[in-house]
């Protein structure tokens, strides 16, 4: 059974930003891309879960920049899952040139719940039998990030038919779009690293704020909806 994962890419004009730097919401897409085929390859994709009442639902995810892809370049995605524990299953990533050279490397946090229920289900019975590997993006596994006090107005989004999933509910790569917008970068950005925690699914006509808090080494965004609720929290390294 294939462990590792890989696939070849020509990155895109859309990949890219007006600054010609490749967006949040294209790594993870990519990301999510191969992940996605991974678990087809393993039998435990979404239509195979899916015939089993059980959903993959991502918790968290995380990437790094070691050195930044360019437009049009060829770049190879890999992946792997480790040996997953009793409710959890941590997935890596590793973007590198033609050469081998590394450019992206992320992690992603993620649980398996019931269709129906929406409980969370044993991490036994997913994966099929298979020497899992060992080999992690960061050395420590990803925390939770914290929550923040909301100050002003916000910036109000209200997602739409065009940002759903298979799941039904917004696709984890669109809220990466959301904070962009509400940051509005300038040219001189750049981001270092990027999470996102997903505490609520987002829906379609959701009305969100997202508020923001500054520091010199990094950024924080949160999304909280009418009742409240922090439905994300992002943190960007700058």
């Amino acid at each position: 059974m294939q462990n590792i994962y890989s696939k070849s890419f020509n990155l895109r004009t859309s990949d890219f930003d007006c600054y010609r730097k490749i967006t949040p919401t294209s790594v993870l897409d990519l990301f999510q891309t191969v992940a996605g085929e991974h678990a087809d390859m393993l039998g435990c994709g979404f239509e195979a879960l899916y015939s089993r009442k059980l959903l993959w639902v991502l918790v968290r995810t995380k990437y790094e920049v070691i050195n930044y892809p360019k437009m049009y370049q060829t770049v190879i995605v890999k992946t792997w899952p480790l040996a997953p524990s009793r409710l959890g299953f941590q997935r890596e990533y590793l973007m590198e040139d033609e050469k081998g050279y590394p450019l992206i490397k992320g992690s992603s946090d993620w649980v398996i719940i019931n269709s129906e229920e929406r409980k969370f289900v044993a991490a036994t019975n997913i994966y099929p039998e298979m020497e899992h590997l060992t080999q992690k993006s960061f050395d420590e596994r990803l925390k939770k990030l914290p929550d923040f006090e909301a100050e002003g107005n916000g910036f109000v989004i209200c997602p739409g038919f065009s940002q759903l999933d298979m799941n039904g509910h917004i696709n984890n790569t669109k809220y990466a779009s959301y904070v962009l917008d509400a940051l509005y970068p300038n040219e001189k950005s750049e981001i270092k690293s990027f999470q996102i925690d997903y505490r609520h699914e987002l829906k379609i006509g959701d009305e969100v704020r997202l508020y923001i808090q500054k520091n010199d080494d990094f950024i924080r965004v949160k999304g909280v909806n009418g009742s409240g609720d922090t439905m994300f929290i992002c943190k960007i390294g700058v």
